[in-house]
């Protein structure tokens, strides 16, 4: 079987190129998916009824009193008492620009805590739980 320069250039164009995705449409898509869950009724309060509360870890002083802890080494990632599961962490500090009408443009700093947590977990009912929990 003989190749022309037609086969070579559909084997070596990425897949996504072949589909045409855009960033932009794949997070309209997850935008668009995110509110038909949450309108749609599929986390019921029957569902939520069932999950139990977790129960937080100890209030952080140095955090604002907040229940939650950094993501250094040695320190607590997740924000739920007796939890056994996967937890992803990340700080992603910056500066952006902040402008109000009529005024010139300011420099400001931002600092984001994001995480997300699954597992098990013992709630305040005392029964064992399974669940996905994210913090932004």
């Amino acid at each position: 079987m003989r190749s022309t320069h037609d086969d070579l250039a559909r084997f070596l164009t990425p897949h996504a190129d072949r589909h045409h995705l855009s960033r932009r449409t794949l997070l309209k898509a997850g935008v668009a998916t995110t509110a038909l869950i949450a309108t749609t009724g599929v986390m019921s309060t029957r569902t939520a009824a069932k999950s139990g509360t977790p129960s937080p870890v100890a209030a952080n002083a140095l955090f604002g009193g907040l229940h939650i802890y950094g993501v250094d080494p040695g320190m607590e990632p997740s924000a739920i008492t007796n939890f056994h599961g996967q937890v992803g962490a990340a700080v992603v500090d910056g500066n952006g620009t902040w402008k109000v009408d009529g005024t010139a443009p300011e420099t400001v700093l931002f600092d984001t805590d994001m995480r997300f947590m699954q597992g098990s977990f013992r709630s305040t009912d005392g029964r064992s739980h399974k669940g996905t929990f994210a913090f932004v």
